[in-house]
């Protein structure tokens, strides 16, 4: 039995970090009801050459929407409110990306659902937070979490470069998985006390946790700063640094504690016992102050070996290491297999190979299943909410469900 099992869901969201919020929540057990509008479908679905066909969505939304189903109902018409607020009454959260004019508008905002549902959590993710004077304004992860929350001007400065980079990463996705933790310890609180909560989440806020070590170190004098400034590499401690291999690969060393055992068997690893004699390694003060001579002797050695060769020599190193990884290399990285980092889910016209969220409820891997098709559940979620199948027919010839 997943956590969340039992656990019933309306996400009113579209494009990516809300929903992949309510992804998060079906990976843990959740049944989460994804709805669209009839005539205007989640944007993510047909970005970018993505159709309404039966497996042709786009990829993204694949990622974001898994494991959920879908309805499709028009929020604009009194008849799909009412829809909606039916369902609600069943449900346990509500998730939605809808900026508060268009939640008082569609009558889905705090006070319309709770009316319906005394107890429900109801969770609303923005781009900058609920409160100040741009509340009501909107964000994407490029132009709030990325740029906005500090995230591009720290790259600048720990590469080197001249001009805000584009980004790295996805900050709708981590940005989700934040958002999800918040809706679970509601659930909690609510199931202690009896007492729902109002949970908020943004893009800026998330992009100031990941950032928070260069953000609170910007008060600090100068040389206490983290990733202000890009460090020469010769300035790196040889326990935290980057090699390279005779194909021109990567593997970087992450021996912080530099501890005495470690530093014998690196070497014996490495082939190179001789510098455990020699005196200026012989301890972890004299390795330190002697750390750019000991890079460049590792220098030597790491480039006398392929990246392979590396792989397999340091595999069974008593220190911690990795592999420069390329994200293709990601699939068959043993770990990932191991732990079902990847799960392939088959749809119509293909296969694609999914990461799941990062969390395992005992040594679970916790296996995506296929995102739903536009409307695809419409008839299962209604019937189950006590709609005659007849009533159902009418409201889909009139327009108000799809």
């Amino acid at each position: 039995m997943k956590p969340l099992q039992g656990i019933r869901v309306i996400d009113v969201t579209m494009w990516a970090f809300c929903p992949s919020a309510a992804a998060i929540l079906a990976s843990w057990g959740a049944d989460v009801v994804h709805v669209e509008n009839p005539a205007a479908p989640d944007p993510m679905r047909v970005f970018m050459g993505g159709s309404l066909e039966p497996g042709h969505a786009h990829w993204l939304f694949k990622h974001y929407n898994r494991g959920k189903r879908s309805i499709a109902i028009n929020l604009a018409t009194p008849e799909g409110q009412e829809v909606l607020h039916t369902l609600v009454a069943g449900a346990d959260v509500f998730v939605t990306s809808f900026l508060e004019r268009t939640r008082k508008k569609l009558r889905f905002d705090v006070e319309d659902l709770r009316a319906v549902n005394p107890g429900l959590v109801y969770a609303k993710g923005s781009g900058a937070g609920p409160l100040g004077p741009e509340a009501h304004r909107g964000g994407y992860d490029g132009a709030t979490w990325w740029n906005r929350g500090s995230l591009a001007s720290t790259t600048m400065a720990v590469t080197g470069t001249e001009w805000p980079p584009g980004m790295i990463g996805h900050g709708d996705g981590m940005s989700g998985l934040v958002f999800a933790g918040g809706i679970a310890a509601a659930l909690l609180q609510r199931e202690r006390t009896g007492e729902p909560m109002v949970v908020d989440s943004s893009l800026l806020g998330t992009a100031m946790w990941f950032n928070a070590p260069a953000i609170t170190s910007s008060k600090f004098d100068p040389g206490q700063r983290f990733f202000q400034s890009k460090t020469p590499r010769s300035a790196l401690h040889w326990t935290s640094n980057t090699y390279v291999t005779a194909d021109g690969r990567f593997v970087m060393l992450s021996m912080l504690g530099d501890h005495q055992n470690e530093w014998i068997d690196f070497c014996e690893h490495i082939g190179r016992t001789d510098l455990t004699e020699d005196p200026r390694f012989a301890t972890a003060a004299g390795r330190a102050g002697h750390s750019a001579e000991l890079v460049g002797i590792l220098d030597g050695v790491f480039a006398s070996k392929t990246y392979a060769d590396w792989g397999q020599i340091l595999v069974t190193l008593r220190g911690v290491w990795a592999p420069v990884q390329n994200v293709g290399e990601m699939h068959d990285d043993p770990q990932a297999v191991a732990n079902g980092m990847v799960t392939d889910v088959e749809y119509e016209g293909g296969t694609l190979s999914l990461v799941s969220p990062p969390v395992m409820f005992d040594h679970e891997p916790s296996r995506a299943t296929r995102a739903p098709e536009f409307g695809e559940h419409t008839d299962d979620v209604l019937t189950a909410a006590g709609y005659p199948p007849e009533v159902v027919t009418k409201m889909r010839e009139s327009g108000i469900v799809a």
